[in-house]
């Protein structure tokens, strides 16, 4: 009985380590299947968007935004960049180092990394200042004195504008991962007041030109920027400066001239302006730069987490194909289509950690789908930028053809827009007052809001 039980219990044990023999051939072959998947065509072609050449004319304006605000002559503060540049490489090279090392002491490098220092604008942002466009003219008529007064101290600032237009493209000096220090980009909004300010006191030509040189200076860093940050910013300066624009002409007889380069500077955004591409390359270029870090955390793994089980783990080739396959989405043929149509676009595609490829590379797989649903958000917005300067290229035609069709309803002079302008998906439309143009928001999550430009009064049917 006891020599049946044994063998009975025997071919149990034996059948269980052949289950678990097979199960781990199976792992085995999985991960070596895994290891072995080659990119997909999406990523391939994401990949190959994003790595793209990139349009970079001009002059950099890194310097001098690095140093807005800041005292001294172009070639000092140039000189200053210069010396932060060489002094933040070495930081650079010894931060990973000590990564690559393992060594402990190395916890507090990013807070040890080498700023540029302060400029003349590092105070809180004075509440008397626009910090937007809307309201703004109404801000500063309310209490010119303390505007002017506020103004004084960002005098830097306002002189350096004109040298910050002068560049064509906008390419961080330092080397681009997560830990590289962006210039404050908050001065670039100071100058609304100023612009304001010069309308009020009936200087509107300056007012005019001052907004025309900004809405430069956004489009400049929105289509030739480094990063999505860059571009963000560069789209907000110039749909703000397109609205302070809309709302000193809108005071200012029809027959008022217009500035030269504002043509230029407010034309209506390209599909590749509006796509956010160049932000997303320069992302892009600055994630790939931070993923070769994140193969030296095993260094600080669990003491069962060899760097051979590490290898199972992560992957820095195939992370960073997928997370391209997330950001290249702004650069694809079909998304410019899309834009040059102002139809919606569909949210940016998270790659599913349930896929074969990611047997082994976990990590890689968790990691590339953390940031992946916040960049919807961010082609709504520019499209909503791009709409901003339709709005305002329609008043300007409108403004320009005052006299022909004066006798009819604006409603109906509107159907006599140019086609790039009147919109098929979101076509402009008279205010209830009558007293502006509006055009829906796409980047308003209620979809209720909508743009507006304020028209002169002669162009009005209020």
């Amino acid at each position: 009985m006891k020599h049946r039980e044994g063998r009975t219990m025997g071919k149990v044990l034996r059948r269980m380590a052949a289950g678990l023999a097979g199960v781990l051939l199976l792992a085995a072959a999985v991960l070596l299947l895994s290891s072995l998947w080659p990119l997909s065509a999406t990523q391939k072609r994401a990949l190959a968007v994003l790595e793209a050449p990139r349009d970079m004319p001009g002059s950099n304006a890194y310097a001098t935004l690095a140093t807005l605000g800041m005292a001294g002559t172009p070639a000092q503060r140039q000189a200053r960049v210069d010396a932060h540049v060489a002094e933040y490489l070495r930081w650079h090279a010894g931060s990973a180092h000590t990564l690559e090392s393992g060594d402990q002491r190395g916890e507090g490098t990013l807070e040890a990394r080498p700023l540029l220092g302060a400029g003349g604008n590092t105070g809180p942002f004075d509440p008397v200042l626009c910090r937007q466009a809307t309201g703004c003219l109404a801000r500063v008529r309310g209490q010119p004195q303390a505007v002017a007064e506020a103004l004084l101290p960002q005098a830097a600032v306002l002189a350096q504008m004109d040298e910050l237009a002068a560049h064509g493209h906008y390419q961080s000096l330092l080397p681009l991962d997560a830990a590289t220090p962006v210039p404050a980009m908050r001065p670039l909004f100071v100058p609304l007041a100023a612009h304001a300010l010069a309308h009020v006191q009936g200087d509107s030509q300056r007012a005019l030109a001052g907004l025309c040189r900004d809405a430069g200076i956004g489009r400049m860093l929105l289509g030739h920027g480094d990063s999505l940050l860059t571009s963000m910013v560069g789209g907000a300066l110039l749909a703000a400066s397109a609205e302070l624009f809309a709302d000193v002409l809108a005071e200012l007889p029809v027959d008022a001239p217009i500035p030269e380069g504002c043509a230029a500077a407010l034309a209506p955004l390209t599909p590749q302006e509006a796509s956010n591409c160049a932000g997303m390359q320069g992302e892009f270029a600055m994630v790939r730069g931070g993923y070769p870090r994140v193969a030296q955390l095993a260094q600080d793994a669990p003491w069962w987490v060899t760097p051979q089980t590490a290898k199972l783990l992560y992957d820095r080739d195939r992370s960073v194909a997928r997370v391209a396959e997330t950001m290249g989405q702004a650069c694809l043929p079909e998304t410019l289509r899309a834009i040059a149509g102002d139809r919606p676009l569909p949210p940016a595609p998270v790659p599913s950690v349930w896929r074969l490829e990611c047997a082994a590379n976990a990590v890689g797989c968790i990691l590339s789908g953390i940031a992946g649903p916040a960049y919807a958000r961010y082609g709504a917005q520019q499209q909503d930028t791009a709409a901003r300067l339709r709005l305002l290229n329609a008043a300007l035609w409108l403004r320009g053809h005052a006299a022909q069709r004066a006798d009819r309803p604006l409603a109906e002079r509107l159907d006599a827009l140019p086609a790039g302008l009147r919109g098929a998906q979101r076509p402009i439309t008279v205010s209830a007052d009558g007293t502006a143009l509006e055009v829906a928001s796409r980047a308003r999550r209620d979809g209720r809001g909508t743009l507006r430009m304020p028209l002169p009064p002669a162009l009005s049917s209020h």
